[in-house]
Parts: structure tokens; C-alpha cells; sequence
């Protein structure tokens, strides 16, 4: 309701209207799929144009391996351990909580139910992420097993889903993935073989009855739209072109530049995902990456302005990765795919969930570069399948070298600021609220930190946790008290709704300048201010002076008058810990121990009380680890400036 009531009479006339219009169309669509008539045959396009010589046995051994746990029943993901399921599965099942849905018309169920049960796990396996890799696997291997496994996997898929019925049917974002994973397996397993082709014309339907389902619930709003409704479209322009109908060579062109729109739409001129969250970018990244390929089989071209700004999307995820292509958790991350590429299958084969990181994405900015024009090296395999060249550099590997020099780089649109020196990475963090405050992916860390020693995270954002499994949780990781930055009188930088209904909305208070890039002398800075603090009558601005030897001074003011108190959080990496904390009569001292020795000294305040608390890091959906986090408490008149140094050893 608190979008809505800032609407103009005229927007909210255009909403009812379309909301009329797709009551009708999902009527007509019910129609349709009940007379079981199908009117469109598979349109095969070559996606994938693999280049088998270039494949390593390191990625043909994890590929396989992941496919051959599948074959078991025993199903890999990215979010969790490896599941004993069965095969086929059951595909209505939370596999987490042990708690299912019924299969019960879609339109009836209640998602989100806050009994411990979470969609997102039914959703997740029902995406059909795993057919491709089984598609990979009798492509790499030639094994048959595994064309007869995909195969297996998906009519049992379609059997126990009808269309309109069941937990897999109630959003077209889930309907528009799958129908993608169902395309790319189709085209891993082309030609088909003659006694394929019954299966084949039922997989046809189904993708029939995915392009109905998707047109009639389209995710769209005059309000508000995000990535479910970038997805839908892209579902739609994946389907237009995999099947064939009289009608469908107008649709195509229809729903391409519906995407060529919105890539300018959702997407800031400085390549940032408008959603203020990493994670989405690599999704919405990976949204758009597709359709660029699978237009690029259909020797269709895209318009200068959508390719610029994809390309743009790839510039900004390089700003921001480390040397192991690694990206800052940011705002939310649920660690959704289009297809999983070779970091995600890494990780689910060999490396344990406290380990993994969702947003270790080399491979993907890999492909980036090489979609883009790099050069060729060697390192990089995931463009090998497009019949691409491999990557200008072998961005899987930590290799490259810090600037010796202090370099900072600012996304303006973003609101993101790095700075690199040293053994050092600083990430400056001043994004504005999603989808222009309407969005569901913000978190309340404006003027956070984040800092890389020694390729190692020392502060860190404290991650998503989860969704709708627990709101609690999921409402104490996008908390300001989960980012490295400061609290006012116990007050949220955007309120947080208390509801349950509100675990995907925040308000809308904290609006942020734009990054400031200035010199202090010879020392160079950054500086922005946010205003979530005006509803108590306070401003927080954050100076950062950077130090290009070994630290970085943070000054916080806060403007005002009266009488307040203040919280500064500091989240440490989960390889570094708290040592000393000594309290003078003019600064707090507190020793840092990681990958070198460092101090957080505090001064400008004589009230200064400090506390080592446990906390917790979530860099993969669902998952967390144990932290520490340092918690300075302090009260004072305003206006106040505190001061807080990182030094460290060089």
C-alpha cells in the first residue's frame, strides 16, 4: 500500500486496466490448455556450438560427476548439500523442512506459509537446472545414460505437474527458467533420434503450455516491475524462437525489443542492476547474456543500445570482483541462475557448504569478456560451448597483482565506490534503495564498508540468510545492524515492516547523495551522506581518506542538535578475529587478527564502550557461518565527528 498511495490517479487507472486485461488472458489461457490441442512443432537453433578440443578433463570429471550423483537420485545444488531424492524426485517437496504442497489448482495455494517451509526448494529443482547437465555430460562423454536419464527426468517432470496444478505452477519467473532449462537440453541432445520423436512432441506441448502460461501471468506492473517480469519476457523470447507457428515470427519481434527496453529500463548507464543487489546482478546479467546467444543462433541482431549496456553490466561485475572473481555480497542474493557455469559446478562438486561463495562468478565474467571481444588465453572454459575464444585472462585464478598506486574506481548510478592499493580493496557503499524505493532486494547498508586484505575479506556485509523461511532471520540480515556502518537512536536506516507480508518491502527513508571523489591535500577521499535518519533529525555523512601504505580513516558525522546515541558496527571475515581492546582516556584501541596484524583505533568521543559480539556471515542462500563483530557504543550532542582508523601491517 505505501507504493501505491504515491501514485499518480492516472498510473493506478492504467494498473486496474491491465489487471483486468490479464484476468481475461488467464481465462483464455485455461481454455487453451484444456482442449489439448497444440498447434506449434520444436524450432531447433544451435545454441551451443561446442568445441570438444578444448575441454579439459578437470571439467569433463566434474560435469560427469555432477550428472552421474543425478543418475543416483542424489541431486547437487548450488544453495545446499547434495540431496538424497530419488529418481525421479518428488517435485513438491521442500526438501529442508520435509514439508510439501498439495497438487491442488495453482491459483489456491498459499506460498508462503511460515511454518519453517520455504518455495524457493520445490521452485529450485522444478527449474530443471540439472537436465543440461546431464545434456553436458552425454555431450562430453557420449554415454547414452545420460540422454535416457534427461529424458526420464523430464516426462516425470511433466506427468506429475500438469499445467495449472501444483507449487511449480504459480509464478511465471519459475515457468520461464525452466522452459529455458527444457530448450537448452532439447538442443544438447540434437539431433533427436528417430524413436524420439513421440517424447519430443510431448516436450513440444509442454513447452506450449509454458509460453500460455507465461503470456497470461505475466509479472508486469505499471507500479513496479523487477526481474520477474525481465525474466518472463526472456521466457517468452526463449519460446518464440524454439517453437514454430504461423504467428510466432511477429512475436519474436514483439518480445525482443520488449528486452532491448528493458535492459535500458532496470539497468543504470554504469552497468548496475537497479534492483541494489549484487546477486541480481549476475542473474539479470545472465537474463540478457542468453538472449544475446540465442539471437546470435538466429543470426538475429540486437539493437547497439542493448549490447552496450550488457556489455556495460560485464565492465561493472570486473569493477567489483577481486582477483578470484569474487563480487562484494551486496543487498540481497538467493543465488539464482539462468544455467549454472563452471564456478557453480565446481563448488557443488568439491567444495563444503561453509566454503562456498554463490558470488565466485570467474567463469561467467569470463564469458563476458569473451562475448565482448577478449583475446585468447587459456583458464577459461565456459565460452568453449559457445564456440567463443577463451577470456583475455584467467580470471578462475588469483594471479593478478594489486596496483601498487592507489587507484579508485566510482559507479555514479550505482552508488558504489572501490578503491584498490596495496594488499587492499575498499568497497564504499552509498546505493540508492532499489527500483527507485520500490524494490525488494534493498538492504539498509548505506555509507557500509567492505574491505579485502591480502585477498581475504576483513570487514564484510553480513549477506541475505534467507527468505520466507524464517522472517526474523531473514529481516536481521538486511538490518542495519548487519553492515558496517552506524545506527542512530536504535533507529533503521529504511523501516523494516514488522509484518510477515513485509519480508520483501522496506521503506523508503534513506535516500543518499551521489559519491564524492575529492582530495583532502595530498590525501585522496570519498564522501556521501544519507537521510534515514531525518525522522529522528539527523544526517549521517561518512568521509573515507585513504591511505595508500597500509589504512583508511573513517570519519562519521552527524548533523544535528540534541542529545543521541550511536552504534558503530564493525563485521569482521570469518578468518579474522578481535584481540585486544584497551580504552585510554582519548581513544579505544582494538587489535584485529587475520592474514596480517591490524588496529581499530576510535577517537572523538570520551564515552566510548566496546563489545566483541558473535555474528554471522551468509554467503550462500540459506546457509551461514560464525563471525565476529566488533560493536562501539558511544552517545553525544550533535553536531559529532567520530573518528575510526584501520591501520595495518605492511
Amino acid at each position: 500500500m505505501r507504493i501505491v498511495s504515491h501514485e499518480s490517479p492516472v498510473l493506478l487507472f492504467k494498473e486496474l486496466a491491465w489487471r483486468v486485461w490479464k484476468k481475461w488472458k488467464q481465462n483464455r489461457f485455461k481454455a487453451l490448455t484444456s482442449n489439448g490441442h497444440c498447434p506449434v512443432r520444436f524450432r531447433h537453433l544451435p545454441y551451443y556450438h561446442p568445441l570438444p578440443q578444448t575441454w579439459n578433463r578437470s571439467a569433463r570429471d566434474i560435469v560427469c560427476g555432477i550428472a552421474d550423483e543425478v543418475c543416483k537420485g542424489r541431486f547437487p545444488f548450488l544453495s545446499y548439500e547434495t540431496v538424497t531424492l530419488g529418481f525421479p524426485p518428488p517435485w513438491h517437496l521442500d526438501f529442508v523442512s520435509g514439508k510439501k504442497w498439495e497438487m491442488t489448482p495453482s491459483g489456491e495455494l498459499e506460498i508462503v506459509r511460515h511454518d519453517g517451509s520455504d518455495v524457493k526448494a520445490p521452485w529450485e529443482l522444478s527449474r530443471l537446472q540439472h537436465l543440461p547437465v546431464l545434456g553436458k555430460a552425454h555431450v562430453m562423454s557420449g554415454q547414452d545414460g545420460y540422454r535416457e536419464a534427461a529424458k526420464t527426468l523430464l516426462s516425470d517432470w511433466i506427468d506429475r505437474n500438469p499445467v495449472g496444478m501444483g507449487v511449480n505452477w504459480t509464478i511465471a519467473m519459475e515457468a520461464a527458467l525452466r522452459s529455458i532449462s527444457i530448450v537448452l537440453l532439447l538442443n544438447l541432445l540434437w539431433p533427436l533420434r528417430p524413436q524420439e520423436n513421440p517424447w519430443l512432441e510431448k516436450i513440444t506441448r509442454s513447452l506450449w503450455h509454458h509460453y500460455l502460461y507465461i503470456e497470461a501471468h505475466l509479472e508486469f506492473s505499471h507500479i513496479v516491475r523487477s526481474n520477474h517480469y525481465l525474466s518472463n519476457i526472456i521466457g517468452l523470447v526463449w519460446l518464440s524462437h524454439s517453437l514454430e507457428a504461423g504467428s510466432m515470427t511477429a512475436q519474436r519481434r514483439s518480445y525482443q525489443q520488449l528486452v532491448e527496453r528493458e535492459i535500458l529500463h532496470q539497468v543504470y548507464a554504469d552497468g548496475g542492476d537497479y534492483e541494489a543487489s549484487s546477486g541480481y546482478q549476475v542473474l539479470v546479467a545472465q537474463l540478457f547474456t542468453s538472449v544475446l546467444l540465442l539471437l546470435r543462433a538466429d543470426q538475429v541482431e540486437v539493437k547497439d543500445s542493448f549490447r552496450d549496456r550488457l556489455k556495460q553490466m560485464y565492465v561493472w561485475m570486473e569493477t567489483l570482483a577481486d582477483q578470484q572473481g569474487r563480487l562484494p555480497h551486496v543487498g540481497d542474493c538467493d543465488d539464482g541462475r539462468v544455467e549454472w557455469l563452471l564456478d557453480d559446478w565446481k563448488q557443488m562438486n568439491s567444495v563444503a557448504l561453509p566454503e562456498r561463495d554463490s558470488l565466485r562468478v570467474s567463469s561467467f565474467i569470463g564469458l563476458g569478456e569473451t562475448l565482448f571481444g577478449g583475446a585468447p588465453s587459456e583458464g577459461v572454459t565456459d565460452s568453449t560451448w559457445y564456440e567463443l575464444k577463451p577470456a583475455s585472462r584467467p580470471v578462475s585464478t588469483a594471479s593478478a597483482e594489486q596496483p601498487a598506486n592507489l587507484s579508485i574506481q566510482v559507479l555514479p548510478d550505482s552508488g558504489i565506490a572501490v578503491s584498490r592499493f596495496g594488499v587492499a580493496e575498499i568497497i564504499f557503499i552509498a546505493i540508492s534503495n532499489g527500483i527507485y524505493g520500490k524494490g525488494s532486494h534493498t538492504h539498509n547498508d548505506k555509507l557500509s564498508i567492505m574491505l579485502r586484505l591480502d585477498g581475504e575479506d576483513m570487514l564484510c556485509d553480513s549477506g541475505t540468510g534467507c527468505y520466507t523461511r524464517d522472517a526474523a532471520r531473514r529481516n536481521s540480515f538486511r538490518a542495519t545492524a548487519a553492515h558496517n556502518t552506524a545506527i542512530v537512536d536504535q533507529s533503521e536506516q529504511n523501516d523494516v515492516p514488522d509484518s510477515r507480508k513485509g519480508i520483501f518491502s522496506l521503506g523508503n527513508e534513506a535516500q543518499v547523495s551521489r559519491i564524492e571523489e575529492f582530495r583532502d591535500g595530498e590525501v585522496r577521499c570519498l564522501r556521501a551522506s544519507h537521510f534515514g535518519y531525518r525522522k529522528i533529525g539527523v544526517v549521517h555523512t561518512r568521509v573515507l581518506k585513504l591511505k595508500p601504505k597500509n589504512g583508511v580513516l573513517i570519519e562519521d558525522t552527524f548533523s544535528g542538535s540534541a542529545k543521541h546515541d550511536v552504534e558503530l558496527h564493525f563485521h569482521l571475515g570469518e578468518r579474522w578475529k578481535v584481540g585486544h581492546v584497551d580504552s585510554q582516556a582519548t581513544e579505544l584501541r582494538i587489535g584485529l587478527i587475520g592474514t596480517r596484524n591490524a588496529e581499530l583505533r576510535l577517537r572523538g568521543c570520551d564515552s566510548f564502550v566496546a563489545e566483541k559480539r558473535p555474528a554471522q556471515i551468509s554467503r550462500l542462500f540459506g546457509n551461514s557461518i560464525a563471525a565476529e563483530e566488533v560493536l562501539v557504543r558511544l552517545s553525544g550532542g550533535l553536531p559529532l565527528t567520530i573518528y575510526s582508523e584501520l591501520i595495518w601491517e605492511e
